[in-house]
């Protein structure tokens, strides 16, 4: 590595550590802030929560703070007539750029690891904190309150002893029912395996929508679905949640799904059409059934899509150097913020959207899962026609 290469890379990783470091804290600290707001969570929960969003956090700081580096770096040169002293030396312009290039794309695998882990091991993980965290959330709300509401649950008591819930009003709401709980003691846990709070009430009058009450003197168990206790679900089987490591299995697995349950649809139209039942294809069994196919054909479409997608975000760090380089070097200003600012709007103003438009598209099965690049490549052929340009000019 020559002297210049050797300035290059240290210039650019002096200014991006220290960008990162400081952009990667205030992503941390939002998400915290944003998630304790949203599942009222204590402070030993929200500390709990750091290292599963410290992926989260990294994968959307990198490529940012990759281009603010690369504004700060080669304007500075530019501006200090660095770039045409080496220029004088008969040395390309381009040489500076390509240590640039190299460090964007090794943070542009990393970018892609961070975003595979924070997807999967980071969402899981925030998810499994919050199931766990519950209950404690719960009673540490009705003991400063004695009420813990949320949009489809209501609890009150009288009292809080401990582990007792003292005079325990419990509602739950459902898509077609309540069901309402008032016991002497009760208590509340988390089942893991079932992903529910469960609600131990004893001496308790329980009824169901409109129906009857009935009494039960002894303890008795009664699980809740999660969604009514917390906003956030779980990563389940959604592609945006599987590791890449996983997704061609999974894929595999929905195309062999998929292609069983068109035969069987095929199979019960041809009996329908073969016994005269043509009222039968426009059933409300029938429709639901296509439904579910339509269903199933989408999520085939995202399983496709989806490690383009992700490859295609962990690039992003490539892309915004390659562009960034030689607009900061014609510019020739040393305001980094200003560079920084008109390299920043037209990314935003077209990479992202032909991001979306390609994802939208992938997503729909309109155009080829590959479509998801259109952005990447567009910055790339615009930042190769600037460096073109810096070299003969």
């Amino acid at each position: 590595m020559n002297r210049i290469t050797r300035y290059v890379v240290t210039e650019l990783a002096w200014v991006f550590v220290i960008s990162v470091s400081v952009m990667t804290i205030l992503m941390v600290l939002i998400f915290l802030i944003q998630e304790g707001m949203r599942e009222s969570l204590t402070l030993g929960t929200i500390v709990e929560l750091i290292p599963y969003i410290v992926p989260t956090a990294l994968s959307f700081a990198i490529p940012g703070t990759c281009l603010f580096a690369t504004c700060v770096v080669y304007g500075r040169m530019a501006a200090m007539n660095e770039i045409v002293a080496v220029k004088a030396q008969g040395i390309p312009p381009s040489r500076l750029i390509w240590p640039g290039i190299v460090i964007s794309f090794l943070l542009s695998l990393c970018t892609l690891y961070l975003n595979d882990m924070a997807v999967s091991w980071g969402r899981n993980g925030i998810y499994q904190v919050i199931l766990n965290a519950s209950a404690k959330t719960i009673y540490s709300v009705l003991d400063a309150q004695g009420s813990f509401s949320k949009e489809k649950m209501l609890i009150v008591v009288d009292d809080v002893a401990g582990e007792d819930l003292i005079g325990l009003h419990f509602v739950a709401y459902s898509d077609n029912s309540k069901m309402q709980i008032q016991a002497a003691k009760a208590r509340i846990s988390v089942d893991q395996k079932t992903s529910s709070l469960v609600v131990e009430a004893k001496d308790s009058r329980v009824q169901v929508g409109d129906g009857a009450n009935f009494f039960m003197p002894n303890w008795k168990s009664f699980p809740i679905p999660l969604g009514n206790v917390t906003k956030r679900e779980g990563p389940g089987q959604n592609p945006s949640s599987l590791p890449l490591r996983e997704m061609a299995a999974e894929l595999q697995r929905q195309t062999s799904q998929l292609q069983d349950m068109q035969r069987n649809l095929a199979i019960t139209a041809a009996f329908e059409m073969a016994g005269g039942n043509v009222m039968g294809l426009t059933s409300a069994g029938w429709n639901q059934k296509h439904y579910d196919l339509e269903k199933e054909i989408f999520r085939k479409f995202r399983l496709e899509s989806e490690p383009w997608r992700r490859w295609a975000n962990g690039f992003s760090c490539l892309c915004f150097v390659i562009v960034g380089a030689p607009l900061a070097i014609r510019m020739r200003k040393s305001d980094f913020w200003t560079i920084f600012a008109v390299c920043f709007i037209p990314i935003l103003l077209a990479y992202y959207p032909l991001l979306m438009f390609g994802v939208a598209q992938a997503k729909s099965g309109n155009m080829p899962p590959y479509i998801v690049w259109l952005g990447n490549i567009v910055m790339i052929l615009v930042g190769l026609y600037l460096i073109r340009n810096i070299e003969n000019n």
